[in-house]
């Protein structure tokens, strides 16, 4: 049975990749339906593949969540665990907080979040520009995380794995993957495309 959005979280070894609310195609002119079908269709099941592979020989791993084996590899300095379970976590959060045509004004945002932003960022543009600027910032591959920290303070963080002990708000995929067929170089153009697509109804749930 496919793993959906619902229930990923939850989701232990064998690992599979989630069943999306939407077509490929839906995120256009945005994101382009060739990158997201490479980028969900090939990138990712390799990710689950590998991650898989790796648990197949660990029978004491295999009850546990993405994060639990997250947090499992960090203790036990387990690196390519910890790459290979923190890219699946990664993506799958990518993929479920898309949603298509919001446009860039902010439909869905609710004034509380409105509030924390405010208090924390300054405002939405302040934010969007700190954001921005982070994503640009990366050298390389890796995620930018809008999280919620231990103290319930909303912080922007560029690790390439979800930072333990917070709750995930927002992320990034800065790996060329996800943007090169369409924007080449480009990633500042990958970033304002972003804002179009992102689903501000589950934002405003998780902040």
């Amino acid at each position: 049975m496919a793993n959906t959005i619902q229930n990923w979280e939850q989701m232990t070894y064998p690992f599979f990749n989630i069943t999306l609310n939407y077509n490929l195609n839906a995120f256009e002119p945005h994101i382009d339906a060739r990158t997201m079908h490479v980028h969900y269709n090939t990138i990712l099941t390799d990710y689950i593949k590998k991650l898989n592979q790796h648990l197949e020989s660990h029978s004491e791993l295999q009850s546990m969540t993405l994060i639990e084996l997250i947090s499992y590899a960090e203790t036990s300095h387990d690196t390519e665990l910890l790459r290979q379970a923190g890219e699946v976590y990664s993506h799958f959060f990518f993929f479920t907080e898309l949603r298509p045509s919001t446009g860039q004004i902010i439909i869905g945002i609710t004034p509380q979040a409105t509030h924390k932003i405010t208090s924390a960022f300054g405002g939405w543009k302040n934010f969007k520009d700190e954001f921005t600027n982070a994503t640009l910032s990366v050298f390389g591959s890796g995620c930018v995380w809008l999280i919620k920290d231990n103290k319930g303070e909303l912080r922007i963080t560029t690790k390439p794995i979800i930072p333990q002990n917070c709750t995930p708000i927002l992320c990034l995929d800065t790996w060329e993957h996800a943007y090169f067929l369409k924007h080449l170089n480009n990633r500042q153009a990958y970033v304002d495309a972003f804002w179009n697509v992102v689903d501000w109804v589950k934002f405003s749930e998780k902040i």
